[in-house]
This record gives C-alpha cells, sequence and structure tokens, in this order.
C-alpha cells in the first residue's frame, strides 16, 4: 500500500523528498490533471488510472514553474497589406529577428484585390513591443510602405487570443516567428451578398474541396 508522505516509504509514481515546503503545499492543492503539462486527452480515467509514461508531480511541478517564470511581453499589433515581393522579404526570420516583430500571414485570393505571382497580395497582422515601434517602420519603409499612419492596436495580455498569448511568450524570450494561414481568404465588400452572409462567400467549386 501507500505510506503516508513522511514516512520511510514513497508514492508508486515519484518521491517527494527534496521539493521546497511551497511546492509541497501548492502541490496539495492541485490534481495531476490540473497542471499546465499534463497532457489533453481522456487521461486520467474515471478509476484514476494513467499510463506509465505519463509525466509524474515533481516533473509537472517543475514544468510549470519554467512556465510561470517566463517574461510575457505587452504586444500591440497593426494590420497591413503588401504584396508578395514584400512579404517574402519581411516574413524572412532575418527581417524578424532584427526588427523584433512576428507576423500572422493571411494571403488573399486572386480578385480586385490581390493578383497573380508578384501581384498576389498578403494581408499580414505584425505583432510587436511599443518600444520597437520605429525599427518595425524602418523595416516596413525599407520595402516602400509606409506603416506609420496605420493604426496600432494594444492587446491586453490577460485577454488576448491564445496565438497572441504564444507570441507574447515568444517575443519575450526574444523569439519571432511568421504563422503562414492553410487557407485562402476573400475580400466581401459591405453592401453585397457576400458581406451580409454569416458563413461567407460561396464557390462553385465548394463542394469539391477538401
Amino acid at each position: 500500500g501507500v505510506q503516508p508522505f513522511g514516512s520511510s516509504g514513497s508514492t508508486p509514481h515519484c518521491s517527494r523528498q527534496g521539493l521546497p515546503r511551497s511546492a509541497m503545499s501548492h502541490l496539495a492543492r492541485k490534481k495531476l490533471h490540473e497542471y499546465q503539462g499534463w497532457p489533453k486527452g481522456i487521461y486520467p480515467m474515471s478509476d484514476g488510472w494513467t499510463p506509465p509514461g505519463y509525466p509524474g508531480e515533481e516533473e509537472l511541478i517543475a514544468y510549470e514553474e519554467k512556465m510561470n517564470s517566463r517574461r510575457k511581453a505587452v504586444l500591440v499589433k497593426r494590420h497591413v497589406c503588401v504584396k508578395d515581393p514584400e512579404y517574402e522579404s519581411l516574413s524572412m526570420q532575418e527581417s524578424m529577428d532584427k526588427s523584433e516583430y512576428s507576423l500572422i500571414c493571411m494571403p488573399l485570393m486572386e480578385g480586385p484585390y490581390s493578383g497573380e505571382g508578384e501581384e498576389r497580395t498578403w494581408y499580414l497582422i505584425v505583432y510587436y513591443e511599443n518600444s520597437k515601434k520605429g525599427k518595425v517602420e524602418r523595416a516596413f519603409k525599407s520595402q516602400g510602405w509606409d506603416i506609420s499612419d496605420i493604426e496600432q492596436v494594444p492587446i491586453d495580455p490577460d485577454s488576448g487570443e491564445e496565438w497572441e498569448k504564444e507570441l507574447m511568450y515568444g517575443h519575450g524570450a526574444g523569439k519571432y516567428k511568421s504563422v503562414v494561414s492553410e487557407y485562402e481568404y476573400a475580400v466581401c465588400e459591405k453592401g453585397t451578398p457576400e458581406h451580409e452572409d454569416p458563413w461567407g462567400p460561396k464557390f462553385a467549386e465548394g463542394p469539391r474541396w477538401e
């Protein structure tokens, strides 16, 4: 059987010896599946069973302490449209690292606002810390795009989208990235049926898309 803490025995999965008092009291208030590092899924089962390879208490506490100690940068964002050649340059890792910004990139479908090849338009959401504003503006201006008049939107560090929270921690660690959507996007103008339809535009080939 499992002997009580403080005896010569230990729990079946891991030992609590060596943990600081604060960690032990914290541990007593949380179940394993409530820790940040617990793999999402069906476990634990209703009877408490988990696979042998799942993390134990010490590993989960160490992971949570590491995650909680990360710096979360306070970010702002701008919505910008550029053509394909500028997108290729601005989304290079070297450029993002130098000017300290990240990108969410969405290609626009061919139509009134986007063409083929170099005329393809990319809708970008540019994330950066406000203190890096000048560096970001210079990076875009070097590609022929003056974004100084585009609205800068602050992001609430406690209620942003999940990907925005990931970017906050990434920027806090000095890591910048470009995330490219696997879908193309259509521009729906106000007053058109496509704009009023909550499901968006419909396409003849739609039923055959996977």
